[in-house]
């Protein structure tokens, strides 16, 4: 018997009794574990959302006090994948009309992975890894009807790894606050 006619004939007996018994698998009711996650520790204190500007991606901060937030990003400046993480200290809260809002600084570190650095000339485009350490401002508000937290950041710094340059970031940013 050549391999066409066994492999049709384990077809026609396999897949009905595997079909069968899947039926009888599938149809019965059984008990499925529901797995609780309690969020009373970080309610309030853990953000999540997106980040427009330079660079642009998901964030994610946790508020680990009134004076301190620790921050992640990944995300793009337009030409690689960037990792960051910042640390930011509240200094003040800037108080309009009833409405707060915390304004914090801190350092940051972006690792850049892949960059280009864009000169086309003579097909020479570099590509190549950098990593910048900058001083962050952040302006910042939550509200208090709904858990949303919108911010605006601007960065200053150097570029250490690859050349030595200046750096910058700026980013506009919404996050929901769990």
């Amino acid at each position: 018997m050549n391999l066409f006619k066994r492999l049709i004939l384990v077809i026609l007996f396999v897949l009905p009794a595997a079909g069968y018994a899947a039926e009888k698998a599938l149809t019965e009711d059984r008990d499925i574990k529901t797995i609780k996650i309690d969020t009373k520790e970080v309610e309030g204190k853990l953000k999540a959302g997106v980040v427009l500007g330079y660079p642009w991606g998901i964030t994610a901060g946790y508020r680990f006090s009134n004076f301190f937030e620790l921050n992640g990003l990944i995300g793009n400046d337009y030409d690689d994948l960037t990792l960051g993480v910042n640390g930011l200290f509240t200094i003040f809260n800037l108080k309009i009309s009833n409405e707060v809002f915390p304004f914090s600084v801190g350092p940051a570190l972006y690792s850049h992975f892949d960059h280009h650095d864009g000169n086309s000339k003579n097909n020479s485009d570099d590509h190549y890894n950098k990593i910048d350490l900058l001083g962050i401002a952040r302006m910042e508000y939550s509200f208090d009807e709904i858990p949303l937290n919108l911010f605006i950041e601007i960065g200053l710094g150097l570029e250490v790894v690859k050349f030595v340059d200046s750096a910058g970031s700026f980013g506009i940013g919404v996050r929901y606050i769990f």
